[in-house]
Parts: C-alpha cells; structure tokens; sequence
C-alpha cells in the first residue's frame, strides 16, 4: 500500500472545492427561488404493435482472469419484447407465435460470439434467457484493456423465406493473473465473487456485502475495536466515509479488516472529480488484499454534479486497475439517471422516506412538489414502498438502457432518522422490511447507511439478520441455476427463489392492514402440510396456518419450503 503526503494534500484539496448544492436533484427548495422544473427525466421506451428481439450477449463473468481461460462463458438473451428498449429490433416471427410463445414453438437462432481470434457458433433458442455457451478463451493475450466483442444472430422461420440478422456487441475483461485482490462479477446473477479477504489466497466463491458505512475520522479512526465488534456481529463489510485525514491509521484499519477477513468500499466521493487524486489512491490501494469495489461519485444527481464526470473516473479507473468493480449512489427518483449510471457497475440507491413530510420541507419550510423542495427523499410518500418502487424503476431503466447484465443493483436501507428531514427513526423491522423489498426486486447487497445508536432496533435487527442472510438467503440469490418469482398479494410484497430442490420465500407486508395471502398466491399452492413442509427462519408481526400466510400492518418473514 503505497501512501504519502502528497495524496493526502490532494484530498484535502479536493473536499475545499466541495460546496452546498442550490438545488437539489435540480430542484430549487429555498423560499426566496421560483418554481423552475428540474429537466433530467428518464425517457420511457415506446411501444412497439411488431414484435422485437431484444437480443444480448455478456461474459458470465467480470474480469475473467487467466486462470479461468479455458472454462469462460458467454450469456445470450433473446427476449421477444414490444418496447423499443436499447437494441431492440424487428422480427417477423410465425402468425401464431407472440411474447407469450415457448422457445421451441419459435425455433431458434445462430448465435456467433467473435473476440479477438477466437470464433465459435452454436444454435439458442429464441425468447429464451441465461443461455450460456463455453467460450475457451486461451487463445487471447490477458491484458488491462478490453476486448470488444461481436455477437450475431441469424434467425428463419416459415413466416419469411429469407434469413433475418441482429447484432449487439459485448466487452470482455481478461485480466492476467494477479495474488493480489480481485472481486468479479457473475452477470448471469449480479453477485460479486471474491477470494478470502486476509490475503492468503483460496477458491473464490459468491459474495453478499453486508456492512456499515462508518464515519472514518469521527468513529473509525478512534477506536479500532469497532471492527472486532462488527466482526463478531456477522458483518463482513465495512465502508469508511473520507476524509481519511490519518493515512497511518487507515493503513491499520486495512490490516485489521484484512486479519479478521473483513472487505472494504473504498469511498472517493470527495476526490472523485479530481482524476489526479483518483489516479494516486487508485494506486496505492489496488492491491489491498481486501478491497472489494470503488465507490465514486456519492449523490450526483442530487448536488447537480457534470454529467460526465463519473464516467471519467470509472473509465480511468478501468485503465488503472480493473479488478474491481466502481459503485455509485444515487438519492434522486428521476434526474439525469442516463449519464450517471453509465460511471458505475453497481448502482446503490439511497431513499430515505421512513420520518419525512412528503409534502412540506420542516427544514427549508418549502412545499415539495415534483418541480420544487427538498423533503428529505426525492418524490416520495414515505414508506417503505418507496424503496420497493425505487429499486424496480432503478432495475427497470438499466434494462431499457440495456445494462440488466452489466450493472446491478445494491441497497442503502434507511437506519437513521429523528432529525432534520425525518421525525423519527426506522424501526428494526422497517428497516428490516425496506431490505427485504430490495431484495425481492433484485438488490444484490445490504450498505447500511451510518446510524444514530439506535442498537436496540437498528444494529440489533441487523446482527440477528447477518447469518440468516448469509447461512438462508445467500445461497439461493447467487445461485445462477435458480428460477425466481415475485409476487404482490394486497401489498404483500414476496419474492420466491427455487433452486430445484427447495424454495425460499420473502416477505413484507408494505400495507398498512391485516392481510391473509394464500400459499398458492406466493406460489407454493403444492403444500399440502405446512408444519412438516415450510420451516420458519424469521417472522415478525407474521406467521402462517395450514392454507397460507397471516400478516400484520409490517409483518415479515422469511421460510423455506419443500412441497411434494
């Protein structure tokens, strides 16, 4: 870990030039501004009455290394849409055929990946998803840049004598080898794979980020035992917020994240603008045998940041290192998404309504309108459907830009509260059920935001969640074999992952009302004894009789299930 003076003056430098934002996800919410609207919003696709091919191709993994060569993959996607999402285009399919179609009653198309010298061509089915086709890659030269890759894709079916030719690109990364850190990302599910964090080599294996953002010069700085704590609590992450004023100590606090197997975020948010600074922490924690991504730009779209410079960093990131994925937050329900998103692999959202008034600012004294305010969360109604709705859309854009593959996802549930935007402060199970929701619309990662001490609900909900997560969830949600579901029943939120053997099941009631949701409505309508056929691993203010589940205004749980 190379640091020095020098870098440390550059961050300093860097968090002087930071100032208030005037608006706020272009927004003005000061009582002496006008009404201005803020622009930046996401253009939804049109509707198409032809049917489409969405047709897509990623490596299964990001970066692959050397040592991966001769085992590396491909995904192909070949959805039949009728939105003119990213790369859509026309197909004149059988008369009777449409989007509801199976892949074999439409046939299927020639799929050719090209890299490099590296050809190979293979048949998939059309609307079909997760098709993975071998690629031994041996042949390339490992190197820092990219590959670009080429996909085609021939299609003929009775309804057209002639061939139809689609075609999409793809990037492959492949790295040489390295004993230093890497994390990869499996794109068939979005999870993050890595090798232990202490340094001392070993398989790698599926990751789910569990952690606090903790305040560096304020509490991590003084008092290193916070990370036996954290440890010992099941946590496995840990993001420290900069300034990282004392170089020294956070060289001690990578040791002893790295000892006791902890990774890092490593958080550039106030030096990201500044591709010097960037270029010389980038180099001097690249090879921390613990480092699991950057984190960039912090709330861009909230400060109004230049709509180019995360791309900037993540690309000079890329050329610097690439073995780490680059993560973004964004706090703003729909300003400038496009130009942002394109500077991260990962991108957080960061919505925290449990507490506000969603339609007057108790700290400006402004109203909140979708053109005006500040209320605390961006075009909210404050509850947990907010998340719920954030990370959908969130998800929703990335595949209508087509990056459902190469960015994913991940979650800040709220866990602070009681002052400025917010009268109070999320319960344990709010703050419990705003995870769940994000994690049944795909959200691949816990990050809690820095907490107010709240241990008894807060911190406390969260250490009874860590190995339930880990030892339960895990293992279903990063598995690229299983099949998933979600479900709304009455504002029951629920999610259902099968893995061929046994199902999980998720779930939040989002409503504020007594619900009853049948088994068969969250499907598992094959049970036919529920003692002996579902095992309860968490309920709160839930529980479930022969016929279904029984919820509570909030309830939430967490089974599994082994119908015959």
């Amino acid at each position: 870990m190379k640091y020095n003076k020098s870098l440390a003056g550059l961050l300093a430098a860097s968090l002087l030039r930071g100032s208030l934002a005037q608006t706020w996800c272009g927004k003005n919410y000061m009582s002496n501004q006008s009404v201005v609207p803020p622009g930046g919003q996401f253009l939804l696709p049109t509707q198409s009455t032809e049917p489409l091919l969405s047709f897509r191709c990623a490596p299964v993994f990001r970066p692959y290394l050397q040592e991966d060569a001769s085992s590396a993959a491909f995904i192909v996607d070949t959805p039949i849409v009728y939105d003119w999402i990213a790369g859509a285009e026309p197909i004149l399919l059988p008369s009777t055929s449409g989007s509801s179609a199976s892949s074999t009653s439409l046939g299927s198309v020639s799929v050719t990946i090209d890299v490099g010298s590296v050809k190979i061509t293979t048949n998939v089915p059309l609307n079909a998803t997760d098709f993975q086709i071998p690629v031994d890659i041996s042949a390339l030269q490992a190197q820092k840049a990219a590959y670009n890759v080429g996909c085609s894709a021939t299609y003929t079916s009775s309804a057209s004598s002639k061939s139809q030719k689609f075609k999409t690109s793809a990037s492959l990364l492949y790295l040489p080898n390295t004993n230093a850190s890497v994390t990869k990302t499996d794109l068939r599910t979005g999870a993050l794979w890595v090798r232990p964090a202490n340094g001392k080599g070993g398989a790698f294996a599926p990751f789910f980020p569990q952690g606090f953002y903790i305040n560096f010069d304020e509490y991590l700085a003084t008092n290193l035992t916070m990370i036996d704590q954290l440890k010992a609590d099941g946590f496995n992450t840990i993001h420290p917020i900069p300034p990282y004023t004392n170089l020294t100590v956070f060289e001690q606090v990578v040791n002893k994240t790295s000892s006791d197997g902890m990774y890092i975020v490593y958080d550039m948010r106030s030096s990201y603008q500044n591709l010097t600074a960037v270029a010389q922490q980038v180099e001097a924690y690249a090879s921390i045998p613990n480092l699991l991504n950057w984190e960039t730009a912090h709330e861009p779209d909230g400060n109004s940041d230049p709509l180019g410079a995360a791309v900037s960093t993540y690309d000079l990131i890329y050329q610097l290192d690439g073995y780490h994925p680059v993560s973004i937050v964004l706090n703003c329900e729909d300003y400038n998404f496009s130009p942002y998103v394109g500077g991260a692999d990962i991108v957080l959202q960061d919505a925290y309504p449990i507490g506000i008034n969603a339609t007057y600012s108790p700290v400006w004294h402004t109203v909140c309108t979708p053109d005006f305010g500040h209320c605390g969360c961006d075009n909210c109604k404050g509850d947990a459907y907010d998340i719920r709705s954030r990370v959908q859309t969130y998800k929703d854009r990335l595949n209508i830009l087509g990056f459902d593959r190469t960015k994913s996802v991940w979650t800040t549930p709220q866990a602070f509260g009681s002052g400025a935007y917010w009268n109070t402060t999320p319960t344990g199970q709010q703050w419990a059920s705003m995870g769940f929701t994000s994690l049944i619309h795909g959200s691949k990662s816990y990050q809690y935001p820095t907490t107010t001490g709240n241990v008894t609900t807060i911190e406390g909900t969260a250490t009874n969640l860590t190995v339930l997560i880990t030892d339960v969830v895990q293992p279903f949600i990063v598995n690229s074999n299983v099949t998933f579901t979600k479900y709304d029943h009455l504002g029951v939120d629920a999610g259902l992952w099968h893995n061929g053997t046994a199902y999980l099941l998720i779930v939040a009631n989002l409503a504020d009302a007594i619900v009853y949701v049948p088994w068969g409505d969250v499907g598992l309508g094959a049970i036919t004894n529920s003692t002996t056929q579902v095992q309860r691993f968490l309920s709160v203010e839930q529980n479930t009789n022969a016929t279904g589940l029984n919820f509570l205004p909030g309830g939430i749980g967490v089974y599994t299930a082994t119908p015959p």
